[in-house]
């Protein structure tokens, strides 16, 4: 078996092909990659791909662009049987593993473990302090792996899907907040957010310092061409309390145009404000129903939201799959 660095644009095609073959679980078919996002994996890559030269001129004016997708596959019969994924958090220290997989006919043999290492040894080469990844809840062998490299359990998150999403009525919006579109550029009013709202206990391995959310300017001219290729349609706002400007939300929805793949939707709410979590959620479904219908829609929920997961549930989202967040100080 052969660990190497990976290779891009031109491992690009067989990780996509990989991947969709790695994360089946027959014994909880809710796990495993679903058709459509298969779809849009397989999108998504062949996107990364067109644009390629175009993310490696980004890469040359922002040279912290270039730890956005690092790792090592593992080869073994003329194709890639394992996989990490890493990637730095913007400009910060921390970095995030993206991605572990093992095709099922060569698991059990420690190309997990011997990918995970040398993705730990090139974090730190490259100046990592710390790093994060998420694991099923259930998945026992994964998380056990994971304790034995150090890793230990900070936070969860919980992936609720919603099939053929009818336009929901919206609810009436509390008196004294306002929500406005927010820019792209606009980085410090998501730091200002995210330091009044995370708990402690969830920030650890996850700054909320200015380098995960001031993006370089190239960035922020491509992620509009690379939706506009891929065809979606994005769109944020930020809800302020109107009594002193505060912002105590910021919502967003992602839309496919293409009739294939699936939506999303994300709520970010200040817990103090469980009253504007039904309202929110309704008005992110609406818009994107009202973009792209019948798509499925996911919406992940921090643990420490719990009235933005009891608005979900309300509007007819199940409970997918819970992933338990686990960091590492490097």
């Amino acid at each position: 078996m052969e660990l190497r660095l990976l290779d891009l644009p031109r491992d690009l095609r067989p990780l996509g092909e990989m991947l969709c073959d790695t994360f089946q679980y027959p014994e909880n078919p809710q796990w495993s990659v679903q058709t459509d996002e298969k779809e849009e994996i397989s999108h998504m890559l062949k996107t990364f791909r067109r644009i390629w030269p175009l993310i490696r001129i980004a890469q040359v004016l922002a040279p912290s662009l270039r730890d956005m997708f690092r790792g090592y596959a593992a080869i073994e019969d003329n194709k890639i049987v394992g996989v990490t994924i890493v990637q730095r958090h913007g400009t910060t220290n921390a970095w995030v593993v993206g991605t572990v997989g093992v095709l099922p006919g060569y698991r059990r043999r420690g190309i997990a473990r011997a990918a995970i290492e040398k993705s730990l040894e090139l974090m730190r080469e490259h100046g990592a302090k710390k790093t994060w990844l998420g694991v099923i809840n259930g998945n026992t062998p994964a998380q056990r792996l994971y304790e034995s490299l150090g890793f230990d359990v900070y936070d969860a998150t919980t992936d609720y899907s919603l099939s053929d999403p009818a336009l929901p009525s919206l609810s009436l919006f509390p008196t004294g907040f306002s929500i406005s579109r927010l820019p792209r550029s606009d980085w410090m009013t998501r730091l200002a957010l995210e330091e009044q709202i995370v708990p402690k206990g969830a920030r650890q391995f996850e700054p909320i310092e200015k380098g995960r959310f001031h993006h370089p300017l190239v960035l922020r001219l491509l992620m509009p061409l690379l939706n506009f290729v891929q065809r979606v349609k994005e769109e944020e706002y930020a809800v302020r309390r109107e009594s002193d400007g505060r912002v105590i939300a910021r919502c967003k929805y992602s839309a496919s145009l293409r009739g294939k793949g699936v939506n999303g939707i994300s709520v970010r709410l200040d817990p103090e404000h469980p009253d504007l979590a039904a309202p929110l959620v309704a008005l992110m479904l609406h818009k994107v129903v009202s973009q792209s219908p019948r798509l499925r829609v996911e919406f992940g929920i921090p643990r420490w939201m719990p009235a933005v997961g009891e608005a979900a549930e309300s509007l007819g989202f199940e409970k997918r799959v819970e992933y338990l967040k686990m960091g590492l100080v490097l």
